[in-house]
Parts: structure tokens; C-alpha cells; sequence
């Protein structure tokens, strides 16, 4: 008879002893934290089986062959209380995984030459705005040669593989760098407005500078839809907190007005922070901001008034664009604005 493999490693099979979280110090009689479980295996090198472990029971998406071999679970537990996420690569059934843990999934099924790109490496590079929703769809993949396709999964096959400085590595993971991403993710997204949008949400979110984008965009010089992303970088703007502020700022640069700074902090006489205006013309004192959900609460609501009457005060208007205003309304009022000030100040 088959001998059955525990769900957790043995003495034997660990070569430790079991953890019990502590273990008493001769010296002084005070309880240090045991050594980490530790087990070598053949294919997947030095485990930490306590990590390990945690991972599994608390929802994170893990190779099955890895836990069969370490002896964490048996096939029996595998197959009862795990799901199959991609070929060899399981979650616990009742895991509700983040967009983290979906783009795990696939790095741990992918083979180890594939780089995650598009949105799931904007994810990893902290945009907030499009990469949720995007990779509920599908996680992006460069892989030098065909691969089986698995649903969640849109492989990029290429021969031009991403190579450093365009690679990052993010938790073990490895894919595109935030400059590679922002080329990317602007080269794959339709309409104009749009790719700008998506390359400003990548800089701001990863902080990363214009520039970096055009040396990225650079060394892809050929391949489809880079030249276009070129032509679109001298129309973005890292300072864009949202894609909504993406857009008002576009709406003022293609009017008659000169181009608003973004992010401007705004002091009062005694030099203390008033507000941040995600677009504003300083020298008239025209500041402009784009509500959205979270200033709809009673609450918020009450902190903007304050911000206004104190902004007011010291000479400045404001402007509050919210979702549903057309372009031209929001135009409008800003110029008139602008005009006001440009008056009052003798401009």
C-alpha cells in the first residue's frame, strides 16, 4: 500500500524540530522565537515551510507540486479544499484573491523567462486608477515563445523580450519597469485622450519622470504603437492625481488659455498649507479642483467649504469641477475666472 504524505511535514522530512513559536533561553529564562522551519527540496530549493504554510491558509495562490513536495498538504486536501487557479497553480476555495494575488497567479504559472506587463506591472507599481479593473480581465505577459493559453492570461509573445534597465523586480516578481509600463500601457489602450490618461496614471502612481518614458520608448523604436506614445508624452503630466484631472487639464490646453501648473500647494500668509489645487494659475490666483466620490460626504463637504472661504479670503477663485459637467461649461467658467483676476490684479 501507498504510504500516505502528511499535510505537514515530519521531524524527518522538515530534519527540525516542530515549531512551538517559542523556546526558552537557558540564560536568562526568557522565551526568543524558535528558528524558522526550513526544508530543502530538489526542485524548488530552501522553503521556508512556516511562510509557506501562512500563505496558503490565508487565501495566496501557490504551486501544487511545491506544497505536495514539501509536504504541506496531501493530494486529498488539495483537491477538497483548493481551486484550481492556472495549470499547477491553486488558491483555497473560499479566497476571494485581490488583483495582488491574481497577478501571483500567473507569475507562479508563468515560466520563469515571462515578465508581467501592461496593467498587472502598472498594478505592482502602485496605479490606482485602471489596473483593478483591468486585470479582473486579464494579466499581461511578454514570453519569448508561445505559450498554453489559461483564461486570465493575454500573453505578448515577442522576440524582443524587455531587458534592463526595462525589467523591475516587485515581491519576487519580475516585470516591465515603470517607464516600460507607462509605453506600454499607452501603446495598448485606444483613443488619444485615453492613452495619455493611462500614461499619466503609471507616472504618477510609480513617480517616475517623463523622461524615463521617452528613454524607455526609445529603445522599443519599431515596434507597434511606440511612435504614437512618443508623439502623445509631450501632452502628459505626472502631477495628474486622476484620470478625471487628466482631463480638465487637456480641456485647458486645448483652449485659448495658457496651460495650468498641476498640484499646487497653497500657503497662507503665516505659511500654512490651505489646499493642494489639482490645477491652478498661480499668478491670477485661479485654483481648480476635481471632486469626486469622497467629497460627496457631509463631512468633506463641510472641510471644502472651509478651504473655499478661506481661499476666497485671500484673493484667489475657485473652481469645483464635478463628473457629468461638459467640457465647455467647465472652459467657460474657468476663463471667466481667470479674466476676473487678470483685471483685479492689474495682469
Amino acid at each position: 500500500m501507498a504510504r500516505r504524505t502528511p499535510e505537514r511535514p515530519s521531524r524527518r522530512s522538515t530534519g527540525s524540530r516542530r515549531s512551538t513559536g517559542t523556546t526558552r533561553n537557558r540564560a536568562n529564562g526568557r522565551r526568543a522565537p524558535a528558528p524558522a522551519r526550513t526544508l530543502t527540496t530538489a526542485t524548488f530549493g530552501t522553503v521556508d515551510l512556516d511562510a509557506f504554510e501562512s500563505a496558503i491558509t490565508g487565501g495566496k495562490p501557490f504551486l501544487a507540486k511545491a506544497a505536495l513536495e514539501c509536504g504541506v498538504l496531501t493530494r486529498h486536501a488539495l483537491s477538497t479544499r483548493f481551486r484550481l487557479v492556472h495549470p499547477g497553480v491553486y488558491i483555497a476555495a473560499d479566497a476571494q484573491p485581490d488583483t495582488r494575488d491574481l497577478i501571483r497567479a500567473v507569475h507562479l504559472w508563468a515560466p520563469p523567462d515571462a515578465v508581467i506587463a501592461g496593467w498587472g506591472a502598472a498594478k505592482l507599481h502602485r496605479e490606482k486608477w485602471y489596473a483593478d479593473r483591468r486585470c479582473a480581465v486579464a494579466v499581461d505577459l511578454y514570453s519569448p515563445r508561445r505559450l498554453r493559453s489559461t483564461p486570465g492570461v493575454r500573453v505578448h509573445v515577442t522576440a524582443r523580450m524587455p531587458k534592463a534597465p526595462d525589467l523591475s523586480v516587485v515581491d519576487g516578481m519580475i516585470a516591465t519597469s515603470p517607464a516600460r509600463t507607462a509605453v506600454d500601457v499607452g501603446r495598448w489602450t485606444r483613443g488619444v485622450d485615453e492613452r495619455i490618461c493611462a500614461i499619466d496614471a503609471v507616472c504618477n502612481g510609480s513617480r517616475t519622470g517623463l523622461d524615463a518614458v521617452a528613454g524607455a520608448a526609445g529603445r522599443m523604436v519599431g515596434q507597434h504603437g511606440v511612435k504614437t506614445v512618443i508623439g502623445l508624452l509631450a501632452s502628459c503630466d505626472i502631477g495628474a492625481d486622476s484620470p478625471q484631472e487628466t482631463m480638465v487639464r487637456l480641456w485647458l490646453e486645448r483652449s485659448d488659455l495658457p496651460a495650468p501648473a498641476t498640484q499646487v500647494v497653497i500657503f497662507n500668509r503665516y505659511g500654512q498649507k490651505i489646499a493642494t489645487a489639482d490645477l491652478a494659475y498661480e499668478k491670477v490666483k485661479v485654483a481648480v479642483f476635481y471632486d469626486g466620490e469622497v467629497h460627496r460626504s457631509a463631512e468633506q463637504s463641510l472641510f471644502d467649504d472651509h478651504v473655499d472661504a478661506e481661499l476666497r479670503d485671500m484673493g484667489w477663485e475657485v473652481i469645483r469641477v464635478v463628473a457629468g459637467m461638459l467640457p465647455k461649461v467647465v472652459v467657460n467658467r474657468i476663463e471667466r475666472a481667470y479674466d476676473r483676476n487678470l483685471l483685479r490684479y492689474h495682469l
